[in-house]
């Protein structure tokens, strides 16, 4: 056998190899979807600097909470400067085209005990400078679920992120379904000091690759047509073991109504 054959054939054995040994984390169970099945997401767009020409591109999600008010995850505001631009684009179905309805926004706010560290207290919101139209079935408001949902309960998560870990992100809103892990379980994982009441995780932990990832932050986990979640952080992007640990938007709810009354009150 010449030397070309035996390296090809030693290449070919050592790919199945590393395949097997090495699976993509993919999200598998993701899929492409109309925004209208999502009408309550935003893409949170950022324009980071200003002198060079350069336009808005997505960096976080956000759920529609009223007419004017976005939530979103703290970590998407925590460090932005004043003179910072960001608009939101509601009823979109790509990541970064000409689609949907751009809104500019006026002002924002994160919780004050948001530990950038420990992502606990992980909750911001965005004001528009107009109120969005509401009535028809392309753009709404979602309610937020006050129950803590059971373990195993499927949850739905969507975004335009990352479709494996390390990218590339996804041109068109994907949603993936995954289940509720237990405060429990999710504490085994990543210490259960690092696990609050703040926090609810989902994943599938057997198999994997079915998770959010980088660029799904701030976006929804719901049920039901209710919000329980928001995108908060994990390690890596659909692991075998490693849940997706999401901010629980119930836990915090007064803090969004609070925050929404002082800033109408200025």
């Amino acid at each position: 056998m010449c030397a070309k054959a035996i390296i090809f054939l030693l290449s070919l054995v050592l790919f199945i190899i590393v395949s097997q040994g090495h699976p993509e984390s993919r999200i598998v169970g993701g899929f492409a979807v109309n925004s209208v099945r999502h009408p309550y997401m935003a893409s949170l767009r950022y324009r980071r600097n200003v002198l060079d020409g350069s336009g808005y591109l997505h960096e976080c999600a956000g759920v529609i909470y009223s007419e004017r008010a976005i939530v979103t995850a703290a970590q998407c505001l925590w460090g932005l400067s004043e003179g910072s631009k960001l608009m939101a684009v509601v009823g979109a179905q790509t990541r970064n085209g000409t689609d949907g309805m751009i809104y500019p926004i006026s002002q924002w706010s994160y919780h004050p005990n948001f530990d950038y560290y420990t992502a606990d207290y992980d909750i911001g919101v965005v004001v528009l400078a107009m109120p969005m139209d509401l009535a028809g079935h392309e753009v709404r408001a979602i309610g937020i679920r006050t129950e803590r949902p059971g373990v195993g309960r499927n949850a739905i998560a969507a975004g335009w992120g990352y479709r494996e870990e390390g990218g590339p992100s996804s041109y068109w809103l994907e949603q993936v379904h995954v289940p509720i892990v237990s405060v429990e379980k999710c504490g085994e994982v990543y210490g259960a000091n690092q696990i609050t009441e703040r926090m609810i995780c989902a994943g599938d932990l057997t198999e994997g690759g079915r998770d959010a990832c980088q660029g799904d932050t701030g976006g929804p986990l719901v049920i039901d047509e209710q919000l329980v979640g928001l995108v908060s952080w994990g390690r890596g992007c659909a692991r075998i073991g490693y849940p997706t640990v999401y901010t629980y938007v119930s836990s915090l709810k007064d803090w969004i109504d609070e925050t929404l009354a002082a800033i109408n009150e200025l």
